[in-house]
């Protein structure tokens, strides 16, 4: 059976892709926007922007609406009048004295009651304006702007009736909210806070997925929800969302329901692509790979003119330094328009509830404050509420939480926004609950107009354009998200701590230590089919111990314990906060993770089919001694991008279908990475196939500094003698992989063999000819002061046993960021053999090891959760006791952050010196990581049992947790669906009181049926299908899936031995078929379609390299050529020739193998002229070109 390809990124194809440098962004072109200083693409564009998007005001037919309140056009100050109300009136009772030139006063005392179409100028509300009912099928109510210091109630619980608040472009401009506005403020804090309530009809549901996949040309989708008891209609606006597997390459498709069935929809246009529904089961963990389907319709619709795009105002100043005014359109170098429509606002001293809602046409490009729904510093609201509304077609982002805590979005939806659908500002705003929502970009990146969801001109082009809009954008990471989900953004969740300096910006600049600031619950999230990053914390997330309580008290803003924003305390003991993300999903992603981030857990992490399955440059040791970094997760099809520094553990994880494990991610790119000398620790994984493969990064220069990871089983699995490749992915009896840059540290250790080539092995390629060993291999690091890298004497490393020398190797000092960076030492792997060797090191020439230099020794991890490790170690010039190193020695002030590290107050710690070793930290009395809560203002009362939790800033709340209800938090909501053992709920993450009637179960891999209780596999024995596994194609049949570089119908077949080298032997991977073999001319594998793949070599055919120039391919102008094929296969000038090297996969005798700029598309290996059958393709991957693609 065929095997998917995997996506393996060339080297410096992924350096550039991860470093996004400004010279390497996309630059202004009619087929390029759009960065913040982009305005006249996107105005040159604008027309078809707004030609193809949608807004019910352009379609609905009260023609009285559009006659009465559209496009009246400017009035002037001359002929406005006004009209205050003096007792409790009704909208009909207004209509012949307050008309559309008319601003309207309701004062405080008196209440306006809308039982009719209302068309004033503007309306100021003090007292109370009521709307609880509508006389006709379709009612209005129209004004320039609508200022609320009172109340304003909407309540529309009618199915029937639609109402409309039609916010007019009349030039009329509130003196706080601004223009086309529809805000709650009030500036009079003795008085009760103003409120903003509008509700339209309850929907039960707003959204679902795809239970059956959608195919091209279908007329009907069926939901996993019954669309008649979600609250559907006939004629309701729906939208499918994209689910292709390159991200931001896709479009949506909008609909009309025509008819409901059961859970069946009829459409008014048949499909114009596929859409996915896949639901998939593994490691325990629920995927629900399927197309959002979201409901844009609601009763009650906020809607306006048109959008203006209005010049700008040369006498406004900037707000904040950013380059925007909240007072209007402000000129700057990068902006003379602003695209203004409609917003909502709720302000200081307010309250805003906004349900059930559609808000369109809203959004003021390049002003501040002007948001569809903005909560502007109303510190703690937890009454504050926008929950199952639909947001279309914005130009400045959509929800957005500002200054704001303990607020709750949810089960919202938003197409066509453009900028981030939800933001959350300045860095103080916290423990707001951002729950069961979806935001889908509906158009793709790549086009040549719409630029997919990016926007020019706002106060952040990280969040906006298409440097790193996202689908939701903060800079505080201590809020709450929960079964959300985002698709084909160019980013799904951008997390930015470090952004505006990470001491919080505008109203909370330098008074916000975001960096630093404790995770929030982030649970239970998918993120799919985004250009670059799915999940992404971007540069810098250490979350440190705070507490909570004060931090809330003082508007979240820095408290004033002196090390509320530092990462020691005043002892230099770590003051990190483990934090979880647990069991959210990514896939379809070019990129999972971030880049420096410490204290973080991937919990039940689902990442398949994205290149980067998670990527990350820098992470530390859990400050609670004991936690791993991944857990429980499923990683399958692409890469895991790993980090430097310290010991980096991956617990109960399973691996599947060519995943590649990258040592030193970015170490040594510009200032990324510490020593780039990390140990990475597999504990209890399982590698579904053996497809998968080990290398080490490559920093670009000469003597690569990344290449001093190490991978090592856990101690307990090392003791357990389980040989099981499944388990453990060296070959037996090998439990550590090194780089073969330390041949001189390791070959040679014993006459055992202890340590040995990977090729020696045959399988040099899969470990990229590293060194495989029998022992455990711990890092030794030596962090220097002062030095400089191009004068620093190396570093001599002896090893002794039975009182004789066995070897001498050196290495030299490296240093990251310039030759004389802080980042600096010398660093090796050793091998963990306590009694039978004794390390020794010196300078070279016998010079002592400085007293203030740090040592470094394996970590506290091992000692705190296995056993206590120590080695024979001497380090001239400094005493070390009995000779002895310990992994518990003392590492104060070492490292606590990738901007907290090594200060002044570290010399002279470390190992071999006066300082003690670090207590034991016993794991099995250390509690797991939990998401966020705050047991203790629970503990007062009976405290939070079963499955709930304290919430935190509640003042006692127990919350139950995702998929529970009832008063004590018991009701599961899975009881009701029977799954049998062999398979998974799939509603835990679908919110909502609503189940869904499709796919509710979710099977384990070969459980079929709709309770997951048929297997064909079930009873076939392993042994069957030889070098594969047994795959179900339905619920009676069943065939072996091969491993790599194996087939036939029991997978017993393989050119091993009559090929040189390993799999592939110099041919095209992607083929899977075994079609011929002889020993005499080669092996042939065909391609999933029947496209002829290229021959291997035969077993010595001659000098020459393999996939990626290594030694153990072959090169042979005997392999056969079938009859009609010519040999015109020359690649060699491409190679070393027109073509960039780094782009292709070249073998050193002239082979070269194409991929697209994401690395997914293996074109067909060719070999020299005269070796092979071609067909391999010529394209011109000029290097602009390569990085334009690359950043879309």
């Amino acid at each position: 059976m065929a095997h998917p390809p995997v996506k393996s990124t060339p080297k410096l194809l992924l350096l550039l892709l991860l470093l996004l440098t400004p010279e390497l962004q996309p630059t202004a072109s009619a087929t390029g926007c759009c960065q913040k200083h982009q305005e006249a693409e996107f105005l040159d564009a604008y027309e078809t922007i707004i030609g193809d998007s949608y807004s019910k005001a352009s379609q609905t037919d009260p023609t009285s609406l559009l006659s009465s309140c559209a496009a009246q056009g400017t009035l002037s100050e001359s002929s406005q009048t006004t009209h205050t109300i003096t007792a409790d009136k009704s909208s009909s009772s207004l209509t012949s004295v307050c008309g559309a030139d008319c601003v309207l006063t309701v004062p405080a005392g008196t209440t306006l009651t809308i039982n009719s179409n209302l068309n004033v100028a503007a309306m100021e509300v003090g007292g109370s304006v009521i709307w609880e009912q509508t006389a006709n099928s379709e009612q209005f109510l129209c004004a320039g702007y609508i200022g609320v210091t009172g109340s304003f109630t909407m309540n529309l619980q009618s199915s029937s009736k639609t109402a409309y608040v039609y916010i007019k472009n009349n030039g009329l401009k509130h003196f706080l909210l601004g223009s086309r506005a529809l805000g709650a403020y009030q500036n009079d804090e003795s008085q009760p806070p103003a409120v903003l309530e509008i509700n339209g009809n309850e929907m039960r549901r707003t959204w679902s997925l795809l239970s059956t996949p959608l195919m091209t040309g279908s007329s009907a989708m069926t939901l996993m929800h019954d669309p008649a008891e979600m609250g559907w209609r006939t004629g309701d606006r729906i939208l499918i969302s994209p689910t292709q597997r390159s991200g931001s390459q896709g479009e949506a498709e909008a609909f009309t329901i025509t008819s409901i069935a059961g859970n069946t929809i009829q459409l008014d246009n048949p499909t114009q692509q596929d859409f996915e529904a896949t639901f998939k089961a593994r490691n325990g963990l629920v995927a629900t790979k399927s197309a959002e389907v979201i409901n844009l319709s609601r009763n009650l619709v906020i809607t306006g003119d048109e959008f203006e795009n209005v010049a700008c105002d040369d006498s406004l100043s900037d707000d904040f330094g950013e380059g925007v005014s909240s007072e209007g359109c402000m000129c700057t170098s990068i902006r003379s328009t602003c695209t203004v429509g409609l917003h909502t606002i709720a302000s200081k001293n307010s309250i805003l509830k906004l349900q059930n809602t559609r808000l369109e046409r809203c959004g003021q490009r390049g002003i501040a404050g002007k948001y569809c729904a903005h909560m502007h510093r109303l510190s703690e609201s937890p009454n504050s509420v926008i929950h199952n509304n639909a947001f279309e077609h914005s130009m400045q982002r959509g929800v957005v939480i500002h200054g704001t805590h303990r607020s709750t979005v949810s089960h919202n939806v938003f197409s066509d926004v453009r900028g981030a659908a939800m933001y959350i500002e300045d860095g103080n705003e916290m423990l707001n609950n951002l729950e069961y929502n979806v935001a889908i970009c509906p158009w793709k990146l790549g086009d040549s107009e719409k630029y997919g969801c990016t926007i020019p001109g706002t106060s952040n082009g990280e969040a906006d354009t298409s440097l790193n809009q996202a689908g939701v954008w903060a800079l505080s990471p201590t809020n709450n998200m929960l079964g959300n989900r985002f698709s084909n953004s160019f980013n799904g969740m951008l997390y930015e701590t470090n952004a505006f300096g990470g001491n919080g910006r505008q109203f909370s600049e330098n008074k916000a230590c975001t960096v630093f600031q404790p995770m929030g619950r982030i649970e239970g999230n998918t993120f799919h089919s985004h250009g670059r990053f799915g999940t992404y914390l971007l540069s810098s997330t250490w979350p440190k111990q705070h507490d909570l309580a004060a931090l809330l008290a003082n508007d979240g803003q820095k408290i004033t314990d002196p090390n509320s924003c530092t990462g020691w305390t005043g002892e230099g003991d770590d003051r990190g906060w483990p934090s979880t993300l647990k069991n959210n999903v990514d896939y379809y992603n070019t990129f999972v993770g971030q880049y420096d981030a410490g204290d973080v857990m991937y919990e039940n992490h689902f990442s398949e089919s994205n290149n980067c399955l998670i990527y990350w440059k820098t992470s530390k040791d859990f400050a609670d001694g004991c936690s791993s970094h991944l857990k429980g997760g499923y990683y399958s099809n692409g890469a895991l991008n790993l980090p430097d520094q310290g010991a980096f553990i991956i617990e109960s994880t399973t691996f599947e279908n060519n995943v590649v494990f990258e040592a030193n991610h970015h170490c040594n790119i510009g200032i990324t990475g510490m020593l780039c000398a990390p140990t990475y620790v597999f504990d209890r994984v399982t590698f579904v196939k053996p497809d998968f493969r080990f290398y080490w990064a490559d920093d670009l220069t000469s003597d690569n500094m990344a290449e001093a990871a190490v991978f090592v089983m856990a101690p307990d699995w090392t003791s357990s003698g389980d040989t099981d490749s499944s388990t453990n992915p060296f070959p037996s009896p090998h439990i550590s992989l090194a780089s073969s840059k330390f041949s001189d540290f390791l070959i040679g250790y014993d006459d055992d063999d202890t340590c040995v080539t990977s090729a020696s092995l045959g399988v040099g390629t899969k470990f990229t000819q590293g060194i495989l060993c029998s022992k455990p291999l711990r890092v030794m690091k030596i962090w220097t002061f002062d030095q400089d890298e191009t004068t620093a004497a190396r570093l001599e490393v002896e090893l002794w046993r039975d009182g004789l020398k066995v070897f001498t190797a050196m290495t030299k000092l490296y240093a990251i960021g310039g030759a004389t960076g802080r980042k600096q030492g010398y660093r090796f792997p050793m091998v963990l053999d306590d009694e039978a060797s004794e390390y020794r090191i010196k300078l070279e020439g016998g010079g002592d090891i400085p007293a203030d230099w740090v040592i470094e020794f394996s970590d506290p991890v091992f000692g705190n959760r296995w056993n206590i490790e120590t080695l024979k170690f001497q380090a001239q010039g400094r005493s070390c006791e009995n000779n002895r190193i310990s992994s518990q020695h003392d590492r104060k002030w070492v490292f606590s952050s990738s901007s907290e590290f090594m200060s002044d107050s570290a010399r002279g710690r470390g190992a071999c010196t006066i300082h003690s070793d670090s207590s034991v930290i016993d794991c099995s009395n250390v509690d797991a990581i939990e998401l966020l809560s705050c047991e203790a203002e629970c503990n007062s009362g009976a405290g939070c049992s079963g499955h709930s939790y304290c919430e935190c800033g509640s003042g006692g709340n127990c919350k139950c947790e995702a998929g529970w209800s009832g008063a004590d938090c018991d009701v599961d909501v899975c009881s009701e669906i029977n799954c049998g053992p062999h398979g998974h709920c799939s509603a835990r993450y679908l919110g909502g009181d609503l189940l869904p009637t499709q796919s509710q179960c979710v099977c384990d891999e070969n459980w079929l049926g709709d309770v997951c209780d048929k297997n064909p596999c079930e009873n076939v024995n392993a042994e069957q299908c030889g070098s594969g596994v047994c795959v179900n194609f339905n619920e009676e049949e069943w065939a072996c899936e091969c491993f790599d570089g194996w087939s036939g119908e029991d997978c017993e077949e393989t050119c091993v031995g009559f090929c040189q080298g390993e799999f592939p032997h110099g041919c095209n991977k992607y083929g899977g078929t075994y079609v011929y073999c002889n020993g005499g001319g080669g092996c042939m594998y065909q391609e999933e379609g029947g496209e002829r793949s290229n021959w291997c070599l035969m077993v010595g055919g001659g000098e020459g390299g393999g996939l990626g120039g290594g030694d153990d391919g072959g090169s042979s102008s005997s392999a056969p050529t079938p009859e009609g094929v010519e040999d015109v296969c020359d690649c060699q000038r491409e190679c070393n020739g027109e073509i960039a090297k780094e782009f292709l996969w070249c073998s050193s005798s002239g082979g070269c193998s194409y991929e697209d700029v994401y690395g997914v598309k293996g074109e067909e290996w060719c070999l020299f002229k005269g070796a092979a059958p071609t067909g391999a393709p010529t394209p011109a991957p000029l290097r602009q070109t390569i990085l334009q693609q690359m950043l879309y």
